[in-house]
């Protein structure tokens, strides 16, 4: 990767990240005031009733629509898409080398039939420029006015074990993290998903709400 190459990528990234959304809870998580120690974790563990393993794509379709269906309860709608922050030259993909590790955005649609719904968030992940790789550079090494003015992500989704934490001192970077990690019990197929929110920016009804909607709507995809 060249920082030329970083460059022609912008008009992409600037167009994934347009427009800014409205804050997901009730502002945008700060990492000059929010650390780690200001969130809190919470857990569900789900049977996988379908055919095959769960691929990364379909659970992030399934976090999509959770949102989607959250902020419509809120009489918000979302019809830009939702940004989720995903793992660069890592998603889906359990054996990549840890110095790949990252994050790239990417919008994708909340609603519609599952079956479509989990092919446009499969498409658009593949759409993103070598693998996401080169957003970081794109954004904060060449610091593209464009695309520094653009807010990013509000959340993020990791799939398998997720990558270490800081310490609790370190800055909090969304307003929610979401891991899952799919695992078998006894022959039975499990989604593990930790959810770690914000806890200065979500009320315990908000969360209680969502993971309510998280259940609803996994099981949709089975």
């Amino acid at each position: 990767m060249t920082a030329q190459s970083a460059a022609a990528q912008v008009p992409y990234w600037v167009a994934v990240l347009t427009p800014e959304e409205r804050p997901f809870g009730s502002r945008r998580t700060d990492p000059r005031i929010d650390t780690i120690d200001s969130s809190v974790v919470t857990t569900s563990r789900t049977q996988w009733a379908g055919e095959h393993h769960p691929p990364a794509t379909t659970l992030l379709a399934v976090l999509a629509a959770t949102v989607g269906s959250w902020l419509s309860d809120r009489c918000r709608n979302c019809t830009s898409g939702v940004l989720v922050d995903i793992e660069a030259g890592r998603f889906g993909n359990l054996d990549a080398a840890p110095e790949d590790r990252g994050f790239f955005p990417v919008r994708l649609p909340s609603t519609g039939h599952v079956d479509a719904l989990t092919s446009e968030v499969r498409r658009r992940v593949a759409a993103a420029p070598n693998d996401g790789l080169d957003f970081d550079t794109a954004k904060h090494v060449l610091s593209t006015p464009a695309l520094v003015r653009r807010a990013g992500a509000q959340i993020s989704f990791e799939y398998g074990t997720g990558s270490a934490l800081p310490d609790d001192s370190h800055p909090l970077t969304h307003n929610l993290s979401v891991t899952c990690d799919v695992i078998e019990i006894d022959g039975v197929t499990m989604v593990d998903t930790e959810f770690r929110w914000n806890s200065r920016v979500f009320t315990c009804a908000d969360v209680d709400d969502f993971e309510r909607f998280w259940e609803k709507t996994i099981s949709m995809f089975l």
